[in-house]
């Protein structure tokens, strides 16, 4: 089954349409595919609890099919347009229910979030006259897949593969304030009148207008800022004294997060202290790109990594669970760089540069030591 029958199949499903048959297609499809069925049952969970709402509002479609358009195919696209298309005639005919068109283009935009892993999600607190003040988007990103997303005031970001960051439906107010899980990079539009920041749960980024990168997993043992252009001030979220670090262009910061956790106990800190790094950018020299960011042109970089930091990033980027076996393993470290390799080149490469061995079962990686 292709990508764009799957994606109708679940667009019937969400809005009820789906006949008999196409219900007994789509089983089939999950039973042979079970990774499938946790998302679709989240899916149903978002459907289920916001469909009064969003139905309402046709406009709320259109707005969600401006943010999908970048991520989907051409023939997904034509058919949501003709879906919503067909939909407008038979509101004006008025030959058919009005809920039926409208309740499958808005399906539509949710399984289409379901394929191409961008998930986009309104939430909307207090009354309706507080309805513009708080409603708020979330958007996320699974294994496997990486977004671009513009905000309202024109800040661009790119969201990296199990990502998620959530932000202000109009943006107003003297800050404009985001929520980070997982890694992006923000190109911020300068306004010196309100400043951007970032949260996270180890740091809070500030800046008026530039470019950096942000790395903040929770799985992971570091929270990275890295500054390509401009300037910006970093809090750390636990510091008892909220000290500021300034960071300047080629700056890289490094917080130890379980470290970062203890500060209230501790006291200040200082730079190059075991719970702060300050360091530089590293640039690749043939393309003057800094390592930071390659993800953001599809590029799966490792520089002087341990294979364990590296499995974390395979598994997010290839949407698999990676086991090492040794734990000697874990800490050698390694530098490569691929550019839209397969899952199997980017394994064979690195085998040959270390002494292990691996196997691909689906989608699970064992490594283990050579014999």
């Amino acid at each position: 089954m292709n990508q764009d029958r799957f994606w109708e199949l679940i667009s019937l499903k969400l809005s009820g349409e789906a006949k008999p048959s196409e219900l007994t297609e789509l089983e089939s499809f999950l039973q042979a595919n079970p990774d499938e069925g946790l998302r679709i049952e989240t899916l149903m969970a978002i459907w289920d609890s916001r469909q009064d709402l969003a139905i309402q509002k046709k406009e709320a479609f259109s707005r969600h099919m401006q943010r999908l358009s970048n991520h989907l195919s051409e023939p997904v696209l034509q058919y949501e347009h003709a879906v919503l298309e067909q939909y407008n005639g038979q509101e004006e005919q008025n030959n058919k229910p009005r809920g039926t068109f409208r309740k499958i283009a808005w399906a539509a935009g949710i399984a289409a979030s379901l394929l191409t892993g961008v998930f986009i999600i309104s939430t909307i607190t207090g009354n309706k006259k507080e309805t513009k003040a708080n409603a708020h988007n979330t958007v996320s990103t699974k294994r496997g897949s990486k977004s671009k997303i513009n905000l309202p005031d024109g800040t661009q970001v790119w969201l990296n593969a199990d990502s998620r960051i959530t932000y202000n439906e109009n943006f107003q107010g003297s800050l404009r304030e985001v929520e980070l899980t997982g890694e992006a990079f923000f190109d911020v539009v300068r306004d010196e009148t309100r400043p951007f920041i970032i949260h996270t749960a180890a740091i809070d980024v500030k800046v008026l207008g530039t470019a950096f990168n942000v790395r903040s997993y929770a799985e992971e043992k570091n929270t990275e800022t890295s500054l390509i252009r401009g300037s910006v001030e970093i809090t750390l979220v636990n510091s008892p004294d909220k000290k500021k670090i300034i960071l300047k262009p080629n700056d890289k910061l490094i917080v130890n997060n379980s470290q970062a956790t203890v500060l209230q106990q501790s006291g200040g800190v200082k730079p190059n202290s075991p719970v702060l790094t300050l360091g530089k950018i590293n640039y690749i020299k043939k393309d003057s790109i800094a390592v930071e960011t390659l993800w953001t042109r599809n590029k799966l970089a490792f520089d002087k990594e341990s294979l364990e930091d590296i499995a974390l990033k395979i598994e997010r980027w290839y949407d698999v669970k990676v086991m090492i076996v040794d734990e000697k393993l874990k800490k050698e470290f390694y530098t490569a760089t691929f550019d839209d390799e397969t899952l199997l080149q980017v394994m064979e490469a690195l085998q040959e540069g270390g002494g292990f061995q691996y196997s691909i079962n689906k989608k699970e990686v064992m490594i283990s030591a050579d014999k």
